[in-house]
């Protein structure tokens, strides 16, 4: 936990009201009698749990203590749905205070227009809210708006024209609630309806349009074959001349028009087997009507006879095996429109005079659902098998299976609790066992739409269901319930299945197999908070014993929606007030120790009780390993979506150390080209000074520095060649003479000189920000000594050292009264 105090406030301990701003007490180490029941009641011994405090439904984690009283808290619900045959197909649904701010702004645009009535829309809502608490099942919202509209009247008992302006204003209001529009209130079946909902606003515009279509067809194969019919002589006659006149047949001379026509038949009959074809299709056109019924529920409990008993164009049965049920219901549903289909099909060919028999025949004989098309599988009534998430992962396995990979267009909702184990036995611990994740199972059906999500956030919710509806495939639809309020909570159902997200209890996803083969394709994972990282971290603030006001952040794990579940109360306990020690860890930060560390801690959440006073709960070993077996499946799912794949850093971290091989290996390259590079030059600049050395010591006029002696023959040079026996007498005068003159001063050529191998220069600027006039560039940037002199050779030892390419050689100092020289030259013999 990180904090940062900002300004201080007088400390007092005040009365506190639930949902204030926390209070941390003062604390002090810990006994070591009080860790030891500590580490007792974390490994699960029964009698430390007396010793310790009792949780209570008053204690919530510190990041949810704000929202105790909902009714100080605005969320989604209630949701404002709109009619079937007006529903926008982007917009099924919006919160009811959404709805009656833009209703208003609808008709009120201008900021002073309606004024009154905009300045108390939030009393509407409140009171809206106030008579669906409770509410489970969808409620028609025109009474229920026109009656807030005359409370809010009642309750500001306005005088003269006002009155008048703000019933104008509701009028308007009351009128912008079209017909059919409901009112619905998160309840435990709140996603059941509004998967009815979404049924309904999409089947209702499909059926629309078919029925159109079916009777435009049927008129077509009523053309064909009342052409057909007058190809026939009996056509001619007068009785069937005065039929087709209708209604002003008295006025027409029927059995004259007789006479006066050609009887010859003129044209080709149509075919026995085609008439016949186009006779038995139009009869099933004519006898079509749309079915009323749009949803055809299977469930396991009963929900039809009860709750959603009353709801319109919902059928349902009651079966123990809701997935095989929902099968054959499909199966039958698909037989019986696959002879309208088929008719439908074959009005279409004909009209076009486009039916082939050797083709069409056979198709049409065994024509079924799978020779549906997307279209026509659209139009079957929706089916969905209605089942909890405990009979699915026991009894109902098999058929869930087998449903799941039938490619059935049948929808399975399945109602989940989030801090349960679906295969957990009756009574049993639901952390007894490692979790059945029937989200999991379900991705492995790779053909299947596969949704996790909550109607708690019912955006995610419709968008899941419009595109399972969508798809013609078999849908999964995974719902968290949330909690009721009659289990004990004290908090809010809503707020308890948001936390269930937030605490990866029951993290959202979606697969859609239309979308791609690969994952990164079909996975949708973007509605998770924080997706990111393994749990969500959130700020919140409290009061410290001194009185500072303290912002802090804290991460939300499963052990925090934990502690929102009343069954599961016995897994904490209350660390006595005022205690504290190392020993003690955050259980996100336990999580993160090695074993033998982690082995020695106890895990702990920070919670709030019902005085607002800040309580440390130490958790036990069954629920701190069910929070690692939830972060690992998070971690699945993170790695099948792309968001934290341990493949990518495998794969990132082998690019980096290749990388860096790849560096290194051309670094040592380079050095060893610099060292050669080095070596020539040394070389080259080795000889080209022993070349000036020998050129000076040739060049030197040895001659002119005899002295001249008297008598001595001027001409004795010019004389010719002699023999061999005269040659010695001048050769040994000469030698004589050269060893009697002093020999020339040599020119001093000294390696103790400071320079730089100015190739090697890499122009970095070090030596020249170091003293630009000991050192210059040359034409081509590279450096030299300018003037050894005009620096200090404590300077050049330390250009030496900083240059990157090596290639500055101090030599021997210029001023030996330099100080620290010893040190110097010790340095400067590295680099000379």
């Amino acid at each position: 936990m990180t904090a940062q105090a900002s300004k201080k406030q007088p400390l007092q301990e005040p009365e506190r009201s639930a949902g204030g701003v926390p209070f941390l007490p003062a604390s002090a180490d810990a006994s070591d009698e009080l860790m030891s029941t500590l580490r007792h009641f974390h490994l699960g011994e029964p009698g430390a749990k007396s010793t310790l405090g009792k949780v209570s439904s008053e204690f919530l984690p510190v990041s949810l203590n704000s929202f105790r009283d909902v009714s100080k808290v605005r969320y989604d619900y209630p949701l404002f749905l709109f009619p079937a045959e007006t529903a926008d197909g982007d917009a099924l649904a919006k919160p009811l205070s959404r709805f009656l701010g833009d209703a208003v702004e609808g008709f009120a645009p201008a900021t002073e227009s309606a004024r009154i009535l905009k300045d108390n829309l939030a009393w509407i809502e409140r009171e809206l809210c106030s008579k669906l608490q409770g509410q489970e099942t969808p409620v028609d919202a025109a009474p229920l708006v026109a009656d807030a509209a005359k409370a809010l009247q009642a309750q500001l008992d306005l005088k003269g024209e006002h009155v008048e302006r703000l019933q104008a204003d509701l009028d308007q209001l009351v009128a912008a609630v079209e017909a059919g529009s409901q009112f619905l209130g998160y309840g435990r079946l709140a996603a059941i309806y509004l998967l009815l909902h979404v049924a309904r606003c999409k089947s209702a515009p499909r059926r629309a349009a078919f029925s159109q279509e079916v009777s435009q067809l049927a008129a077509s194969l009523k053309a064909l074959l009342a052409v057909e019919k007058s190809k026939l002589a009996s056509a001619r006659k007068s009785t069937a001349l005065k039929q087709s006149i209708g209604a002003s047949n008295n006025f027409f001379n029927a059995t004259a028009m007789s006479k006066m026509m050609n009887h010859s038949q003129g044209s080709t009959p149509m075919a026995a087997a085609r008439r016949k074809r186009i006779e038995g299709a139009l009869e099933i056109l004519d006898a079509y009507q749309n079915d009323p019924v749009l949803v055809r529920a299977v469930h396991t409990d009963k929900l039809g006879e009860t709750l959603l008993a009353d709801a319109a164009d919902f059928a349902s049965v009651s079966n123990a095996d809701p997935c095989s049920v929902a099968a054959a219901t499909f199966d039958a549903e698909a037989e019986k429109l696959a002879k309208v289909f088929a008719a439908l099909r074959i009005a279409k060919l004909e009209s076009k005079d486009a039916y082939k028999p050797a083709i069409h025949d056979a198709w049409f004989k065994n024509f079924g659902w799978e020779g549906f098309s997307q279209e026509e599988l659209l139009l079957i009534p929706t089916i969905v098998a209605i089942d909890n998430a405990n009979n699915v992962a026991g009894s109902g396995l098999s058929s869930f299976s087998q449903l799941l990979s039938s490619g059935r267009p049948v929808q399975i909702l399945v109602r989940v609790q989030a801090h349960n184990n679906p295969a957990a036995g009756e009574g049993e611990d639901p952390f007894q066992r490692f979790r059945v994740e029937l989200g999991y199972l379900g991705i492995s059906h790779r053909q299947a739409v596969v949704a996790q999500s909550s109607a708690a956030r019912y955006e995610h919710l419709l968008e899941q269901y419009g595109l399972a509806l969508d798809a013609t495939r078999t849908g999964l639809h995974l719902v968290s319930t949330g909690v009721k309020s009659s289990e004990g909570g004290s908090l809010d159902p809503w707020f308890v299945a948001s936390a269930a997200l937030e605490g990866r209890a029951h993290p959202f996803f979606l697969i859609n197999p239309d979308a791609g083969d690969d994952f990164a394709s079909r996975m949708d994972f973007s509605s998770n908070p924080q997706a990111e990282h393994d749990w969500p971290n959130h700020n919140y603030s409290y009061i410290d014993a001194d009185g500072n006001s303290i912002t802090s952040e804290l991460s939300f794990t499963f052990a925090d929606y934990a502690l929102l579940i009343p069954s599961l109360k016995d897994h904490f306990g209350v660390v006595p007030e005022g205690n504290s020690s190392d020993d003690l860890v955050p259980v996100a930060q336990w999580l993160a120790l090695p074993e033998e560390q982690a082995n020695s801690s106890v895990p702990f959440i920070w919670a709030v009780d019902g005085k607002d006073v800040m309580q440390r709960l130490v958790i036990s070993r069954a629920l701190v390993m069910a929070c690692r077996d939830r972060r690992n499946y998070w971690r699945t799912l993170q790695e099948l979506a792309g968001v934290r794949s341990r493949y990518v850093e495998l794969a990132t971290q082998r690019a980096s150390d290749d990388a860096q091989a790849a560096a290194a290996a051309e670094m040592d390259s380079l050095r060893e080209e610099q060292a050669e590079e080095l070596e020539r030059v040394r070389t080259e600049t080795a000889a080209e000074a022993l070349g000036r050395l020998a050129d000076a010591l040739v060049g030197l006029d040895l001659s002119a520095a005899l002295p001249a002696t008297a008598g001595a023959p001027v001409a004795a040079t010019a004389a010719p060649a002699a023999a061999p026996a005269e040659e010695s007498a001048p050769t040994e005068v000469a030698a004589a003479e050269a060893e009697a003159t002093p020999e020339p001063e040599e020119e001093e050529v000294s390696f103790d000189d400071p320079w730089i191998e100015s190739i090697l220069c890499t122009s970095c600027n070090d030596c020249i920000n170091l003293n630009p006039l000991m050192f210059v560039y040359n034409d081509d940037k590279q450096a030299y000594i300018a003037d050894a002199t005009a620096g200090t050779f404590a300077q050049l030892v330390e250009s030496a050292e900083f240059c990157p390419a090596k290639c500055i050689h101090p030599g021997k100092p210029l001023n030996s009264d330099e100080p620290d020289l010893d040190d110097l030259i010790k340095r400067a013999e590295a680099y000379n």
